[in-house]
């Protein structure tokens, strides 16, 4: 899965050099319509979407579908903007438009953003295997349920994404990030495929879960930061635009249109509403831990846990590159600081990881960690930010329309901070 800003997305060198789109340098450009669509998706899909069932039982089966919608049309509206300010600028590294437009600082803000980003999704990881590999574990052996602590099937996982990363050679572990995003698809057919069943049996309870499904005043509020953070794609929109080749560029626009007004939100709806008519106001935070003795579901948990752990090394060691860069940024000891970090990269590493698993534990459930993940960095980075580069632009590229589209990207991204604050507890 390349380019991907929660994996391989985020190993590529946002900030280094101008990545410029002129003849004779940048990236190759071999993508196609089709391939560029399929990284795209696959930037949005991950395991935020098994948090989705909860906010649509939390919100309302209908009034979070139009939610669905409002957002995967701002994401749309989003995508474009930045587009067309890479294209504008002819930069395809979004850390090198930032410095354009706001000097070194912009550079430096985006690098705490993307940290605070992957922190978020390495934790994400985190929470992933806490919840599902013991399952996993214990339905695999025949031990009896709750028999292995969470807490020491994740030490032991650890330790050996420790030693993958001093291993030097943890890029090789790339293809699992395509194996997580394959194992979605049985996934997503088997949850719909078993709420299709329900749906047919005579005895009506999954409408009646669908029409009642516990939903509250605050779940909108909830839900919100949630679906924000499955429709985050924008941190590896600009390589994907200059991957594609020269005769396709007029496509991108329409790339966008197709992926996020159509394949997440019909997809992300599917899943939701599937779980929501399964389990209505019982439904789980994260629904894969709901499926008990079901031979599909006990597959699709080993195999994203196990995929999640081994993609850990692919957040940790970038993380650990934009903490680095950050305190050399800084003045008096930062520099100090950041030279003993590098020197000794294997405490730094087990640091890291042991405050990512540490505030895995604390934040106890999945829809925790990625709502403050799409309340915070998701919407500045991937709502705001596209509005605050439109409003930078050149007068003569700041339409009406245009303009209008970054001010309410801005409110919007607002709005779902402010219900990711008013929620937070």
């Amino acid at each position: 899965m390349a380019r991907r800003a929660q994996s391989d997305g985020l190993e590529q060198p946002l900030l280094e050099g101008e990545g410029r789109l002129a003849a004779g340098g940048g990236p190759k450009r071999e993508g196609t319509p089709v391939s560029a669509a399929v990284n795209l998706a696959a930037t949005a899909m991950g395991t935020g979407v098994l948090t989705l069932p909860f906010a649509f039982a939390r919100c309302g089966p209908m009034r979070c579908l139009l939610l669905l919608i409002f957002l995967a049309a701002t994401t749309d509206v989003t995508l474009c903007l930045m587009i067309g300010a890479g294209r504008r600028l002819r930069l395809c590294s979004l850390g090198a438009i930032l410095t354009r437009l706001f000097g070194a600082g912009g550079s430096l803000a985006f690098t705490v953003v993307m940290g605070g980003v992957v922190f978020l999704a390495l934790t994400a990881m985190q929470r992933v295997v806490l919840d599902l590999l013991p399952m996993f574990v214990e339905e695999l052996f025949g031990l009896p349920a709750d028999s292995l602590r969470p807490s020491l099937v994740s030490l032991v996982v650890n330790v050996g994404v420790f030693f993958a990363c001093m291993s030097k050679s943890y890029h090789s572990l790339r293809f699992t990030s395509g194996a997580a995003l394959a194992c979605l698809l049985p996934f997503v057919l088997a949850i719909v495929g078993r709420a299709s069943t329900a749906l047919l049996e005579t005895d009506g309870e999954a409408p009646a879960r669908l029409v009642a499904s516990g939903a509250s005043a605050d779940g909108l509020f909830v839900a919100a930061p949630l679906l924000a953070s499955s429709l985050c794609c924008h941190f590896s929109v600009l390589d994907i635009d200059a991957e594609l080749q020269p005769r396709y560029r007029g496509h991108m626009f329409g790339v966008i249109h197709v992926v996020s007004l159509l394949v997440l939100p019909l997809t992300y709806g599917l899943v939701a509403l599937a779980g929501v008519a399964l389990f209505g106001a019982g439904t789980a935070e994260n629904i894969l831990t709901s499926f008990h003795g079901d031979a599909v579901m006990q597959l699709a948990r080993g195999v994203l846990s196990l995929t999640n752990a081994l993609r850990m090394p692919l957040i940790v060691m970038p993380l650990l590159s934009m903490s680095l860069d950050v305190l050399r940024s800084g003045a008096g000891g930062g520099k100090t600081v950041a030279s003993a970090m590098e020197a000794r990269s294997w405490v730094s590493v087990a640091l890291l990881l042991a405050l990512s698993l540490g505030t895995a534990s604390r934040m106890m459930v999945l829809t925790r960690v990625m709502g403050l993940l799409g309340g915070t960095g998701g919407v500045l980075g991937c709502f705001c930010l596209p509005g605050i580069m439109q409003l930078c632009a050149p007068a003569s590229e700041r339409t009406k329309a245009k303009t209008a589209a970054a001010v309410g990207a801005i409110f919007v991204g607002a709005l779902v901070s402010t219900a990711t604050a008013l929620t937070w507890s």
